[in-house]
């Protein structure tokens, strides 16, 4: 593995990914609760931070990692390729490019990849990639591959609390008020690296069912491809998508994995996602 990975800590690796991938530990975002600053590594607990959500009654917020953090990180790698959460969302691309031009003036190599996702979008990513480096792709093939990679990918969530995104500017108020009006839970998905509503569920529906409609809606054919769900305290929820998935497509490799901190603090309680 002469390539390591490295990615911000929106990619929920967990320490057994991040052996198999040959991944640096994610480069840390901050999670801002009632005058505490909150380091999203691995002293993070997640059940503590939504308690600590969950009692907060001002405005929450993010702050994305410095290039130095990430330039720390380039340099502890060597050669390197990196994820980050989507431009449209987040700092943490712009901050990643710095680091990198930085982390070049030390000897350093990395390509940094926009995934113009989030959570286990950028899951999904860093598997492709080390997919290609373990078949001896040269780094300009890996670089066009995953670019391609990315514009194919799709990414789809239901969330039961919209209301981070909205106070933080993650997802137009409008639709926020629509769904909090209409009493519905949004079926959401990244377009061109923005969060945009593209369904409802409603009360009656399978939150599962109706994810699986919005695969098979997606016009594009997925036989073989990876999937992977990601849910934030929702482990039957995740389960279920899961078994009903298999049945109904003929996805690759498939894998659950939990939200770590700052997916948590956006997806909220009960939330989940998904990538292919």
């Amino acid at each position: 593995m002469n390539y390591r990975i490295v990615a911000d800590s929106c990619c929920d690796l967990t320490d057994e990914m991040k052996a198999e991938l040959g991944a640096e530990d994610t480069v840390p975002f901050h999670i801002n609760i009632a005058g505490e600053s909150i380091v999203d590594d691995d002293t993070l607990s997640v059940p503590v931070l939504l308690q600590k959500m969950k009692a907060c009654t001002e405005r929450m917020t993010s702050s994305c990692p410095s290039p130095y953090d990430f330039k720390q990180a380039f340099v502890n790698a060597g050669k390197s390729f990196a994820v980050t959460i989507s431009s449209k969302l987040s700092g943490s691309f712009s901050s990643a490019l710095i680091g990198a031009q930085m982390a070049r003036e030390e000897g350093a190599e990395t390509h940094v990849f926009d995934s113009q996702s989030a959570v286990c979008g950028e899951v999904l990513i860093a598997y492709k990639i080390r997919e290609l480096l373990n078949n001896g792709e040269p780094r300009g093939t890996v670089i066009e591959t995953i670019t391609r990679f990315i514009d194919d990918m799709k990414t789809l969530f239901v969330l039961d609390d919209v209301s981070n995104l909205v106070k933080n500017g993650r997802m137009s108020k409008i639709a926020g008020a629509l769904v909090s009006m209409l009493g519905i839970k949004p079926l959401l998905g990244a377009k061109d690296g923005e969060i945009e509503l593209c369904g409802k569920v409603w009360r009656d529906q399978s939150v599962a069912d109706r994810l699986l409609d919005a695969i098979a809606e997606c016009g594009r054919v997925i036989d073989g491809d990876d999937l992977v769900i990601a849910h934030c305290n929702n482990p039957t929820l995740a389960e279920e998508l899961l078994e009903k998935a298999k049945r109904r497509f003929r996805f690759g490799k498939t894998r659950i994995i939990e939200t770590r901190g700052l997916s948590s603090f956006y997806a909220c309680d009960k939330g989940v996602v998904l990538s292919f």
